[in-house]
């Protein structure tokens, strides 16, 4: 057994590598990335969608966080298709995790065996994303209950410590705060926005001079070098704050953080996986995650300001995203998926096809052609 599964680790290091390829279509790129979250939401069991696909270990469990924002990606593709019947696949998803979350409102995280604020943060959006497709007050119940839970744990500074990754304060956290905002639109319940603005606060007081945020890693020693998926995370969740409220203090932080990241990136879309404080990054691998979040966020400033570097450097992002996604692959597993890294063997998330890079990846999809069709309108 253990040398027959060697031997499909091997193939399937072999397949990630050859399928290196050209961009298809638009379309095609699209199509192949929800079917296969479509597939890892089918190997799984309840409707939660998988980790991922290991290279070694197969396919993985149903992973509650990303499940839950996964949940917008799949209603904003059935808005996009004008298909409801996938719709259907986002609220399987939601029944799902009202199934698991705890009676506190928490949500439990199947790493750490216990309950956690970014997990319920993160499946705080798929609740409120069904409460308002669907009109279910049982979505909002859990929402609300979600948004308490995470309020009861916050620290008066306004970080998160209890209930974090290794019980210390993150400044991607800011994705949570995020979630509080939502939550704030559709109930016009203060509490929740009172206590986003204090964790976007603390946040900021995290960034220095070049733009960097201190404790953006999932560890310790990773706050020194975090993954461009957790700087991404940060920028995300102050960007979206910002936008609401119309700040100009918290976008000012964006832009920085942004003006001296932007550099780093090649012509080609690659970007290194990690920045230090003085961003400096490790050029060995590329975190394809962060590249598809990074996207997101650079086709939405093109949005705000319409200065066309952000839209040129969305474009480069995901030009190169495109180039790393497996579609003309006769290995199921991996047709469609994004990696963790690139190459397979990077520091984040190696050998592991997980659903959140394929998530925003589609995002950055979706985002690029609402764009596209807004500019040839013009």
């Amino acid at each position: 057994m253990q040398i027959k599964k060697s031997l499909i680790f091997i193939k399937n290091i072999y397949d990630s590598i050859k399928n290196d390829g050209p961009e298809y279509s638009h379309a095609d790129h699209l199509e192949s990335v929800f079917n296969w979250l479509f597939l890892a939401q089918k190997m799984s069991e309840g409707g939660g969608v998988s980790i991922g696909y290991h290279l070694y270990h197969g396919w993985l469990k149903p992973y509650p966080e990303t499940t839950g924002y996964i949940i917008e990606t799949v209603f904003n593709y059935a808005a996009l298709k004008s298909d409801e019947n996938i719709g259907k696949a986002a609220i399987g998803m939601a029944d799902w995790l009202c199934k698991i979350q705890n009676e506190d409102g928490s949500i439990p995280d199947p790493s750490f065996q216990k309950k956690m604020v970014f997990d319920t943060g993160q499946v705080l959006f798929g609740f409120i994303r069904s409460f308002r497709e669907t009109d279910n007050p049982k979505y909002l119940a859990c929402a609300k209950a979600a948004g308490r839970w995470l309020i009861s744990v916050q620290e008066e500074d306004g970080s998160w410590r209890k209930h974090a990754a290794h019980n210390i304060p993150h400044t991607y956290y800011s994705r949570v705060a995020w979630s509080l905002l939502e939550l704030y639109k559709t109930t016009g319940e203060e509490a929740y926005l009172t206590n986003c603005l204090k964790n976007i606060e603390w946040c900021l007081q995290q960034q220095n001079k070049a733009g960097w945020f201190r404790n953006a890693g999932f560890t310790i020693r990773g706050n020194d070098y975090p993954f461009t998926h957790t700087i991404a995370y940060t920028l995300r969740g102050i960007f979206e704050t910002a936008i609401f409220l119309n700040n100009h203090k918290y976008l000012n932080a964006v832009f920085l953080a942004v003006r001296n990241l932007l550099p780093e990136l090649k012509n080609n879309g690659f970007l290194p996986g990690y920045f230090n404080q003085e961003w400096k990054g490790d050029q060995r691998f590329t975190c394809l995650t962060g590249n598809a979040q990074l996207a997101i966020i650079m086709f939405k400033l093109f949005q705000h300001t319409k200065e066309k570097k952000y839209y040129q450097a969305a474009l480069k992002l995901n030009s190169y995203l495109k180039s790393k996604q497996h579609i003309a692959t006769n290995n199921i597993n991996i047709n469609g998926a994004i990696a963790g890294s690139y190459p397979i063997w990077g520091k984040y998330i190696h050998f592991n096809y997980p659903n959140w890079a394929a998530k925003f990846f589609a995002d950055a999809l979706i985002i690029e052609e609402q764009i596209s069709h807004d500019i040839s309108s013009q």
